[in-house]
């Protein structure tokens, strides 16, 4: 269900445009509680990348009246997509001696040397540890075998994940990589900054 009067209060709240829906009916929500919410943001500039699409999800979310009030989150869920525009103006943006094309089937990494081509790896995008890393595979790099590429695993220079979230899973598509991050449950005061503080909680924010 949707309803465009609680899309402007959370909007209000999170201090940002937002699109809610949910299980049930309205009285649902004026009760205070609601079944497999979902909020949806347009784009959001984070630490590590500009993010095309937003989409905030929980199993369950409680609205506790008071000054301030407060939200109880089960089970909450984050997707997120990136698309090529922002990638290419990141990698501009620090640098890197590489290109790196968002693909069918993972990331395509392109190196140069004085503009010239010499080498290309397909990689996938993983976590060890809580850092980002990118791991070959495949790989033509100036004649070397394919065994190579299991060599030139790289770390990726963004911040790592939040304390307590993890990458449930990603998918690939030409020009677009979406991200899925689950976390554990949480209550929050609805206060200024509260959109601040779910990003947080769940995605990269140094």
């Amino acid at each position: 269900m949707r309803s465009d009067a609680i899309d402007q209060l959370v909007s209000s709240y999170l201090e940002r445009p937002a699109r809610v829906s949910w299980e049930g009916d309205a009285m649902d929500a004026i009760r205070g509680q609601i079944d497999a919410v979902t909020i949806a943001f347009g784009g959001v500039a984070t630490a590590w990348l500009p993010l095309d699409s937003v989409e905030f999800s929980a199993k369950r979310v409680r609205f506790t009246p008071g000054v301030p009030a407060r939200l109880e989150v089960e089970e909450p869920h984050l997707r997120v997509a990136v698309g090529q525009a922002e990638v290419d103006r990141w990698v501009e943006r620090f640098h890197f001696p590489f290109e790196l094309r968002l693909a069918d089937r993972g990331l395509v990494v392109s190196t140069r040397l004085a503009g010239i081509p010499m080498g290309e790896l397909e990689s996938r995008l993983s976590v060890v540890r809580g850092w980002f890393v990118l791991e070959p595979n495949r790989a033509s790099f100036l004649g070397l075998p394919e065994w190579a590429s299991a060599l030139m695993r790289t770390y990726l220079p963004v911040p790592p994940l939040s304390e307590g979230s993890r990458l449930a899973s990603l998918q690939h598509e030409r020009g677009r990589l979406w991200l899925d991050f689950s976390g554990e449950g949480f209550v929050e005061e609805l206060t200024p900054g509260l959109a601040e503080r779910l990003r947080r909680r769940l995605i990269p924010a140094r």
